[in-house]
């Protein structure tokens, strides 16, 4: 837009001289063709100025230089005077056009000035505004991360002391995941082991329990009888008999002393638990 209003401008002025130097000429010679010349310089003068306009020229100096156009025309079409006469008439009216010339293109300069200070303050502006909104993008996406890292972190935490708990035999207290799908579906596959590790481990103890009662049973029937064979109960034992009940004997203390540890195992472990 400054460098249209600057073009306008010092195409005004052109216009101007071009209507200043047919409007002498024509008050010389008197030559139809250079009033045409001068009224469509004039026609392209007021064409120009309309669109200055448009470009936020000041209305008060477009209004001047149009008031400026009557007088001349006026000297052109009235009555025939003295060239000197005229030309004094018209030399008020064309240094009054050439001083609007000059406050138009000052008026344009700082005009031009102005709408760049402006676009600078703009720039500055929005500049300052990136820069706080790239701080605050950065900030923002700071908090962000350290969210997403504690949401993250924090499953990942509980995920570990369950694991660490089913490896230390910890099975009753149940294994509850929160966080991403994942980490839930992760927490209730470990749910799901955490239940089948505690009904392995009691099915496991109530074997122990089942045969070490069942195998007691038979292991007193087996001493008893050792020890009815070894008092002579059944009749008198040749020395090999005697040596075979001693072995007998022997190896069903062991039996016996085996299935007591099983059990006492068995009960230190559901003391343990």
């Amino acid at each position: 837009s400054a460098l249209l209003l600057t073009s306008d401008a010092r195409q005004l002025a052109e216009l101007r001289v071009a209507m200043e130097r047919s409007a002498r000429q024509y008050i010389v010679l008197d030559d139809p063709s250079l009033l045409r010349g001068f009224t469509q310089a004039t026609d392209d003068a007021m064409r120009l100025l309309d669109e200055m306009d448009r470009h936020d020229l000041p209305r008060q100096l477009s209004t001047q230089w149009l008031a400026q156009i009557e007088p001349i025309k006026s000297e052109l079409g009235g009555p025939k005077a003295s060239i000197q006469q005229r030309e004094d008439a018209l030399d008020d009216s064309f240094r009054t056009l050439d001083r609007l010339d000059g406050q138009i293109a000052e008026a344009v300069r700082r005009s031009g000035a102005e709408r760049s200070a402006a676009l600078q303050a703009q720039l500055e502006a929005g500049r300052a505004s990136v820069g706080t909104q790239v701080l605050g993008a950065i900030v923002l996406a700071a908090l962000l991360a350290l969210a997403f890292g504690v949401w993250l972190t924090r499953p990942l935490k509980r995920l570990e002391r369950a694991i660490a708990g089913l490896g230390e035999n910890r099975m009753d207290h149940p294994i509850d995941i929160r966080g991403p799908s994942d980490m839930r579906s992760l927490g209730r596959r470990l749910e799901w082991l955490r239940l089948r590790l505690k009904e392995l481990d009691e099915d496991k103890a109530r074997f122990l329990r089942y045969t070490s009662h069942e195998l007691k049973t038979p292991l007193a029937a087996l001493r008893e009888g050792e020890a009815l064979l070894a008092d002579g109960v059944a009749g008198p034992l040749t020395a090999d008999q005697r040596e075979i009940a001693r072995i007998l004997g022997q190896n069903t203390a062991t039996l016996q002393a085996q299935i007591e540890a099983l059990l006492r195992f068995n009960a230190a472990a559901f003391e343990a638990r």
